[in-house]
């Protein structure tokens, strides 16, 4: 009974120590996958207006973790949504600003109206973060012609 009791108290301990280890990784990786989707949505949203021929626009939310995706076909102004709203995580409030719009012109122009003198800096670059908890911020750099880049 005394081994049994020996053993039951090491496991014990050792899931005391390893719970802060995992959950810190957990969160991690949460940044990680928000990070890889808002990429891929930003790519995936230049592309199609280099291959369309017209006007995307992306908007990212905050409070929802999630984008929309919209297309201007008559190429006025008036965009239009195309497919419905995607999650890019499945925990809320990852971004920075509460939102966060992009549009792709079909030349490879990337531009953010709504921006602030912190999103955009001299060049034109639009800056965005996503954060959660402890783990370090990592910041998305979309350059004026659709380069993207991340840095921790």
């Amino acid at each position: 009974m005394l081994e049994l009791t020996v053993v039951m108290a090491i496991v014990i301990i050792t899931t005391a120590i390893s719970l802060p280890t995992v959950q810190s990784s957990l969160n991690a990786y949460r940044v990680n996958s928000a990070v890889s989707s808002v990429n891929g949505a930003i790519l995936t949203t230049r592309y199609r207006a280099l291959q369309n021929g017209y006007p995307f626009e992306i908007t990212f939310t905050k409070s929802n973790s999630s984008y929309q995706v919209l297309s201007d076909i008559n190429n006025v102004g008036t965009f239009a949504a195309v497919g419905n709203l995607e999650p890019f995580s499945t925990t809320n409030n990852l971004l920075g600003a509460s939102t966060m719009t992009l549009v792709f012109h079909p030349g490879g122009l990337v531009q953010c109206p709504a921006c602030s003198g912190a999103q955009i800096d001299a060049v034109g670059n639009i800056s965005m973060t996503v954060t959660y908890l402890n783990v370090p911020t990592e910041t998305i750099t979309v350059s004026p012609y659709g380069r993207i880049s991340v840095t921790p």
